[in-house]
């Protein structure tokens, strides 16, 4: 078991002979600035969070993470906006890109979506520009009571025509897709949309097998991260996907792996101190905030579940 603590003596940080992406994170949350439910609990701590989890980020090693690149997600277009300056600055400081953005409108945002979207991402795609990928964008039944099904779906198909209009124009960028309890719906949609897009990631998956199988059938990738280990249904999926076609994720702040999951039973890396947000100190963890760095743990537990080594899951 390794554990990180500011008293522990110096040892490589977990990861860091890995080369591992952080594929999302949503370092916009108020929580990275402090703010829990609308109050304030600690100063803005964000650049310590980077510290800890990117490799070369002002010029030193990562302190405690080992992520190469962390993509940050955007739920509207005001939001791809700040998460582009975001990346700007951050960038700014790093040897090489070490992070980049999604843009796009989530589905709990669908009646958000404005024209803008295509002229944003074809002025700023990667490799000259920081937005990787079309999204967050999907289904979320789970929340209808902030966009409902109607207003999800007319989002969702109108980014499927964002990411059409794209590639007509030379611009081929990835999906990341958001499907919450949703059933075969967004399946269905992205099938019979399949020539509009050139692949992607079904992200924060939890779902059943047949649909990881369905989703995968289209050239998806699967995306794990703390909400995926919840149950043991969860893991049993989990143990039964192929390595080559999962991606890995915090989906920071949010999504920790708790010890009352079963998938926690694989985690051998823990990030100390930790403190709740009422009583921050400078340089502690938050409990239950999870950052980028942490993402070695959901690439433990997959290994685990699968019975293989984390390089073997890196590497994939």
């Amino acid at each position: 078991m390794s554990s990180l603590s500011s008293t522990s003596s110096p040892s490589p940080p977990p990861g860091g002979s890995l080369r591992l992406i952080d594929i999302g994170a949503n370092l916009l949350d108020s929580k990275f600035s402090g703010e829990y439910n609308g109050s304030s609990r600690h100063p803005p701590d964000l650049e310590t969070v980077l510290r800890r989890s990117l490799t070369q980020y002002e010029g030193h090693a990562a302190e405690v993470g080992g992520c190469e690149r962390v993509i940050i997600t955007a739920g509207t277009l005001s939001e791809a906006r700040e998460t582009l300056a975001m990346c700007e600055k951050i960038n700014a400081k790093c040897a090489s890109k070490g992070v980049a953005t999604t843009a796009g409108f989530h589905p709990t945002r669908a009646t958000e979506y404005e024209e803008g979207l295509y002229e944003h991402v074809k002025e700023n795609a990667w490799p000259q520009g920081d937005v990787v990928a079309l999204g967050e964008l999907g289904l979320d039944y789970d929340r209808l009571q902030f966009s409902d099904k109607e207003s999800q779906m007319t989002s969702l198909l109108a980014q499927l025509a964002v990411s059409e209009r794209l590639q007509s124009s030379g611009v081929s960028l990835p999906l990341f897709i958001h499907s919450r309890n949703c059933g075969d719906d967004l399946y269905e949609v992205l099938k019979d949309n399949r020539s509009k897009f050139p692949g992607g990631v079904v992200h924060s998956f939890d779902g059943p097998l047949a649909l990881a199988e369905k989703y995968m059938s289209l050239g998806l990738y699967i995306g794990l991260n703390g909400c995926s280990f919840r149950t043991p249904e969860n893991m049993s999926v989990v143990s039964q996907l192929p390595l080559d076609r999962l991606m890995l994720e915090t989906d920071a702040p949010w999504c920790d792996i708790r010890p009352t999951h079963p998938g926690h039973a694989h985690v051998s890396t823990f990030f100390e101190p930790v403190k709740k947000e009422k009583k921050w100190e400078e340089g502690c963890f938050v409990k239950n905030r999870t950052e980028p760095c942490m993402v070695v743990q959901v690439l433990e537990v997959v290994a685990g579940c699968q019975g293989v080594k984390v390089e073997d899951v890196a590497e994939a």
